[in-house]
């Protein structure tokens, strides 16, 4: 189980200032971070109709600064399914410390993403204020 929502909190011509939460059954991560719109677009191109073979992998990271949120897509073999590494980095701690969290989301569907797809290219042009990425039973529990 596990999913991962992105939030526009505000939003400029060419920049935004998300909120990120990642959450699987034993751990749950939040930050905010500055992003570039463009980013979130290309972020959602990239990740339009994967897995489509066995073994594909797509790596993707967006928000500048110190606070940013990377996904790793990867296939599972025999499965038609696919899993999301997620890597939350927030801002320094006070003794100098990155905060981070690194988990998986499993079971995903193609459906899934292509709609986690939908809803970046919409954040990054402007149409949408949030995207979520669910797997299948996160979906069944909403």
């Amino acid at each position: 189980m596990g999913k991962v929502v992105l939030t526009i909190v505000s939003q400029d011509k060419d920049q935004c200032y998300l909120q990120a939460l990642a959450r699987s059954p034993s751990y749950s991560a939040t930050t905010s971070f500055s992003c570039l719109s463009k980013a979130l677009l290309d972020f959602g191109k990239a990740i339009k109709g994967f897995s489509g073979s066995l073994g594909e992998k797509e790596d993707y990271s967006i928000g500048t600064g110190m606070g940013r949120a990377e996904f790793s897509f990867q296939t599972v073999a025999g499965t038609g399914l696919c899993e999301c590494w997620v890597r939350i980095k927030g801002l320094q701690e006070e003794a100098g410390q990155t905060a981070e969290a690194f988990f998986p989301i499993d079971y995903l569907d193609a459906a899934a993403i292509e709609a986690f797809s939908r809803e970046l290219i919409k954040m990054g042009t402007g149409h949408g204020k949030s995207a979520e990425l669910k797997n299948q039973f996160e979906k069944e529990k909403a």
